[in-house]
């Protein structure tokens, strides 16, 4: 049995694949785990080199078409690692001193407890969660593409699982973040990802427009979105927004 199962998402990351792998395979010179890529069906070369990996021992990968959140319980499923490292994809590059680091803290003060590192105070979605893998295996992650982290996190702390630590600048376990920017996405993606969004959000009971004044535009995806969730009774249970305070209980 491993220490450690990181578990990573595919989408059409041929561009940096390699690179990210190359950085997370580091970690295993310092500690046992095992790699799990869930691909999601990716059509720009990213599964041949998944299989060039695989072929050589490195990796286990799965090819399925799926959500975030369900690839996500594919690899979770698939896990023999004592502890589970989520939401290092293959679309970032990591440091593997950093996050042995990140884990040597999370024994010593975290241990048992769902840990949430993330960056609060800049314009990308970057974050990773540690815990025991029957902890994940508990909770599981739910079959929806937006949001499953927040979804996770939250269900994590109505079971007083839950802790977040500042994510450590000193030491930082990415090297690299690919920031995701929308504004740079034609018009109909843009529309269909922000479609995507709003099912998600008001499937979990997340607030879509906290505080703000939609545009006439977003009001009409957003009930477009909610016509859809009630036509397909996929409603989920509903969850608050998670807390990103350090002195959380």
């Amino acid at each position: 049995m491993v220490d450690y199962s990181i578990c990573m998402l595919c989408y059409n990351d041929a561009g940096r694949l390699r690179e990210s792998l190359d950085s997370i395979l580091e970690l295993s010179s310092l500690v046992s785990i095992e790699v799990i890529v869930v691909d999601n069906l990716s059509g720009d070369g990213s599964q041949e080199i998944l299989s060039d990996y695989q072929r050589r021992g490195l990796i286990r990968c799965i090819e399925q078409k799926c959500t975030r959140g369900k690839g996500r319980q594919i690899g979770l499923e698939a896990s023999r690692g004592k502890y589970s490292l989520a939401h290092l994809d293959c679309d970032d590059v990591f440091s593997a001193q950093g996050i042995r680091d990140l884990l040597t803290l999370y024994h010593t003060d975290y241990e048992g407890m769902m840990l949430v590192t993330k960056r609060t105070k800049v314009d990308e979605r970057s974050n990773i969660t540690i815990g025991p893998t029957d902890l994940f295996r508990s909770l599981s992650w739910r079959d929806i593409n937006w949001f499953e982290d927040w979804d996770l996190w939250n269900r994590a702390r109505a079971m007083g699982k839950y802790k977040f630590l500042e994510y450590p600048e000193s030491l930082p376990p990415h090297k690299f973040v690919k920031v995701r920017v929308s504004r740079r996405r034609k018009l109909l993606s843009r529309n269909v990802m922000t479609f995507g969004r709003y099912r998600d959000m008001y499937r979990i009971g997340r607030p879509v427009f906290p505080g703000g004044n939609p545009s006439a535009g977003q009001r009409l995806l957003f009930n477009l979105a909610r016509a859809d969730v009630f036509l397909s009774r996929s409603k989920l249970e509903p969850v608050p927004d998670p807390s990103f305070d350090s002195n959380i209980a």
